[in-house]
């Protein structure tokens, strides 16, 4: 969890020189999924949806919980509002709040400079119910 912490901290400093190369950029709307197994018969899931913010950044709406992997049914889920933005390193991050008021966490999603076009990147997520970290995919959320 520290790292991941770390590791955001990084993102929301300064913009890489490179970012122009590597979507989303600011102006674009996206949505990152990532769903991993968590014990038979479930799967964890974390979905960040992101709209352009006013001035950089995107506003996000994280939605993590738990399914049947069989049927697809939710079991439970939670559903927070927060920020995110590009930061030092390839790659986006951010924080929620869920939407009775408590900390929800942060995440950070990795990309890299040697392959700007790939869609399916590493993430971690600090929220207990969330996924703690796979690879997930990034769309334009369309």
């Amino acid at each position: 969890m520290r790292s991941v912490l770390v590791a955001l901290a990084l993102f929301v400093t300064a913009a890489p020189a490179g970012a122009g190369e590597l979507w989303p950029q600011h102006d674009s709307g996206w949505r990152y999924a990532l769903v991993v197994p968590a014990g038979p018969g479930r799967e964890r899931f974390g979905y960040v949806d992101a709209e352009p913010a006013r001035l950089s950044g995107w506003t996000v709406t994280v939605t993590c919980g738990l399914q049947d992997s069989r049927t697809g049914r939710v079991l439970y889920r939670l559903v927070g509002r927060g920020t995110s933005n590009r930061g030092a390193s390839p790659g986006f991050g951010g924080t929620w709040d869920w939407g009775d008021g408590r900390r929800g966490g942060s995440f950070v999603v990795t990309q890299s400079m040697r392959n700007p076009e790939d869609l399916r990147l590493r993430a971690e997520f600090t929220a207990l119910d969330c996924p703690r970290r796979g690879m997930g995919d990034l769309s334009t959320g369309d």
